[in-house]
């Protein structure tokens, strides 16, 4: 079974979570992606993604969504992506956030500077030969911040989920929720915790804009998968194609 997103409502509100913001918003100088108004932060790290091509008809939907959200009443509670970052998370890697036994090497002295880190990481995943592109089917809008995908056919996502295993098991990066990740493309960070009234009109504008937009997306055609460097989030070097 895919695994599923929670429950948005409870998300947006912060029920979910027991920090004061949501997932990578931080006071100034508190080590976040995103300061809590919004501006993006030094956060180095790396990772392994698939890149939309920025010439297909998905990816203009992709970003006519994200302006459609832009100009909408709910804008001011997020900071959003450049759509030249648009991707596809397929394995996480190392970053401020990993620590040994949640996500760091094993093997790996911790702590450790990103590029030494991801030096060694491209020595273990030298071997490693994964399909040169994927297809994936968008799924919904979820909380006006993301959209939720899965592979094009059931053939599709069990790829996906083999290269995660393929590249858990060559980096040797245990991650505790492994099997229940969701593979999505985020347009956005939520920034702070909304009201509940606040977040049942985010979910309903969300329901709008998925029914209204799916017709657009079709198949998403996803490129290799890349190992790449990140100072912010706003940009994705690639260091290594594995297809």
């Amino acid at each position: 079974m895919t695994p599923s997103r929670p429950d948005a409502i409870d998300y947006l509100t912060g029920r979910l979570s027991p920090a004061q913001r949501p997932g990578g918003i931080s006071l100034p100088g508190g080590g976040g992606k995103f300061h809590s108004d919004g501006s993006v932060q030094h956060w180095p790290g790396n990772t392994f993604i698939c890149h939309i091509d920025r010439n297909s008809v998905a990816f203009e939907a992709i970003r006519v969504l994200q302006e459609e959200i832009k100009r909408s009443e709910f804008s001011r509670f997020f900071t959003f992506l450049p759509p030249s970052s648009f991707h596809m998370t397929v394995f996480q890697g190392a970053s401020p956030a990993t620590k040994p036994g949640a996500g760091w090497p094993d093997g790996l002295d911790w702590p450790l500077a990103r590029d030494a880190a991801s030096a060694e990481i491209m020595e273990r995943i030298r071997n490693v030969d994964l399909p040169p592109s994927r297809t994936i089917r968008f799924l919904d809008l979820f909380a006006a911040h993301s959209l939720t995908v899965a592979g094009a056919t059931p053939e599709q996502e069990e790829g996906l989920r083999a290269a995660r295993r393929t590249l858990r098991d060559a980096t040797r990066m245990p991650q505790a929720d492994f099997d229940a990740y969701v593979f999505h493309i985020s347009l956005a960070y939520l920034i702070d915790w909304v009201s509940e009234p606040l977040a049942r009109a985010i979910v309903a504008y969300s329901a709008d804009q998925t029914e209204r937009f799916r017709p657009l997306f079709g198949e998403i055609t996803l490129g290799p998968v890349e190992f790449c460097a990140f100072d912010t989030m706003h940009h994705f070097e690639p260091l290594k194609l594995l297809g």
